[in-house]
């Protein structure tokens, strides 16, 4: 469980750094003409994603429950707020794979919680 908390959260941090890169101007379009529910988005998940790495990354609690939580409420606005978020079947498709990858994760997650000796 030890060494999969630790890629968990390399896989977090990747997140956290798209979203901070989003807020500095880099993502698919100027931080200026994104819609307000993207902009809310990168600034809640950047922190939520950067300190829920961190506490993966030392195996606390709180990363754990920060993990959880985060994965349910992506899952939440990505389902029943879906389109808030997405306007193209593009975007569409790219949440879709976010869906799945967190899905997958969580999966693995509870696997190894329930096995782990």
């Amino acid at each position: 469980m030890g060494i999969y908390l630790k890629i968990l959260a390399m896989m977090i941090a990747y997140g956290a750094l798209v979203h901070l890169s989003n807020l500095l101007g880099f993502g698919e379009m100027p931080w200026q003409e994104m819609p307000l529910t993207w902009k809310v988005g990168d600034i809640v998940y950047g922190i939520l994603d950067t300190l829920t790495a961190m506490g993966l990354w030392q195996k606390t609690v709180w990363g754990i429950f920060g993990f959880l939580g985060a994965i349910a409420s992506q899952l939440i606005i990505y389902t029943v707020f879906i389109d808030y978020f997405a306007f193209t079947s593009e975007q569409h498709q790219t949440i879709y794979g976010l869906i799945g990858t967190e899905l997958i994760l969580l999966l693995i997650f509870f696997v190894l919680f329930v096995t782990k000796k």
